[in-house]
């Protein structure tokens, strides 16, 4: 996580820490972790002996009868028993199985790191969606105190107007039209305070607070440089790790494929007591057995070969989509760093701009005063200076986005 640096103020840091917690894709992904490290652990388990027991009764109608004839003892005649029962156990341990086993336990590892990329991935976009979020409730608020001081702007201008009608130092079409002006500020107003109360709405819905809550921001965008990057180095995305470790499950399941066409060894033991018993008793009798299963393909129509040669395609896909991959996250990268490096001279350049606007509006006010221009000229000015003071509030807000994108793009976040 990245900690709260220049531009990165502690308040942000704290709703990002909020949303991490409160996130419901991230506690699937966190879920997901946890179920790969549980299905590892049953792939190791397949390499230990399996211990199974059985029980068995059957019952026949018409049990086989054997009848021989033998001329000193004459006719013996057998028959089976119509009931059979008993119960067994039985332990059995792979020795060789083609690689089999230990292919599961590595695409199981395999799947865990592509687990953790996930993860690692949403995390990175619920920290960028906190940032979005965050500074655009915050330029919101700054749009709401700007809306709020043109409203009174204009309504003082109202009262001057107003004044210097009633003094007959002016005429009523300018009183027209600067309450005109003034109902327009008042709409846009109201217009600012329903964006941000729905901003911080959608702020308090990311991390994980009641819609009408109170949130605190900060009063003001920090404005921004291109110093604000030195905080941050590169790290590698996890849309490279879970493309890289994709590659190595298909290479797993590759040598997995092929291992069902290679020799396969098994050893095991089997203790029984069971009837019928020695020599056809009746009764339930203790027995064993031992034994070792060996067993390999000899042919079978070239499938083996066609599999393995389906997997080494899937195998190459995956390559292909891992340098696909790459290719995304320089380009978005790069784009990222560029798209900074504007935003700060745009708010550099907007800065300017805000600086002159003021001036401009002081001065038009003092030539209204000493009746040297119109009302226009003083109306023309103030809404200068709103447009000046917006951009200005735009461009920091499009830096500190930039600045987030450029994070999200180099992994800074986990820093």
């Amino acid at each position: 996580m990245a900690p709260a640096l220049s531009g990165q103020t502690a308040l942000l840091e704290k709703y990002r820490n909020m949303a991490l917690e409160y996130n419901h894709n991230l506690k699937m992904a966190e879920r997901n972790i946890a179920a790969s490290m549980e299905w590892e652990k049953s792939a190791r388990a397949d390499r230990k002996p399996s211990l199974s027991a059985d029980a068995n009764f059957r019952y026949t109608g018409n049990p086989m009868e054997l009848s021989i004839n033998n001329p000193s003892l004459g006719t013996i005649h057998f028959q089976g028993d119509e009931m059979q029962y008993g119960a067994a156990l039985s332990l059995m341990q792979p020795v060789y199985t083609g690689g089999r086993v230990l292919e599961v336990i590595r695409t199981a590892q395999h799947q865990r790191a592509y687990a953790q990329g996930e993860a690692g991935r949403v995390k990175l976009m619920i920290c960028y969606q906190t940032d979005v979020q965050y500074w655009t409730t915050v330029a919101r608020a700054e749009l709401v105190n700007i809306a709020g001081d043109f409203q009174n702007s204009m309504s003082s201008l109202v009262s001057t107007i107003e004044e210097r009608v009633d003094a007959g130092l002016t005429d009523m079409q300018e009183l027209l039209m600067a309450e005109v002006k003034l109902n327009d500020a008042r709409y846009r107003f109201l217009q600012a305070q329903s964006n941000f109360e729905t901003g911080r709405m959608a702020l308090n819905s990311i991390i994980g607070v009641d819609l009408a809550r109170q949130t605190q921001t900060d009063t003001a965008i920090p404005p921004l440089t291109d110093s604000n990057l030195r905080a941050y180095s590169a790290q590698q995305r996890p849309e490279i790790s879970m493309a890289l470790e994709n590659v190595n499950i298909q290479e797993s399941r590759l040598r997995l494929r092929d291992s069902q066409y290679k020799p396969q060894l098994y050893v095991g033991a089997e203790g029984s007591y069971a009837s019928p018993g020695y020599n056809f008793r009746k009764d339930m009798d203790w027995n064993y057995a031992l034994y070792a299963k060996f067993s390999v393909p000899i042919f079978n129509w070239n499938k083996r070969r066609s599999d393995k040669q389906a997997a080494r395609h899937t195998v190459e896909m995956a390559v292909d989509r891992l340098h696909g991959v790459e290719d995304e996250v320089n380009l978005d990268t790069q784009t990222a760093r560029l798209a900074f490096s504007q935003a700060t001279e745009r708010v550099v350049l907007s800065e300017n701009s805000l600086a002159k606007a003021l001036e401009n509006e002081k001065k038009a006010m003092e030539r209204y005063s000493q009746g040297k221009s119109s009302i226009v000229e003083v109306i023309d000015a103030q809404v200068y200076k709103q447009t000046s003071q917006i951009n200005y509030v735009e461009a920091k807000l499009a830096a500190q986005i930039s600045l987030s994108e450029l994070i999200r793009s180099m992994n800074g976040y986990k820093q």
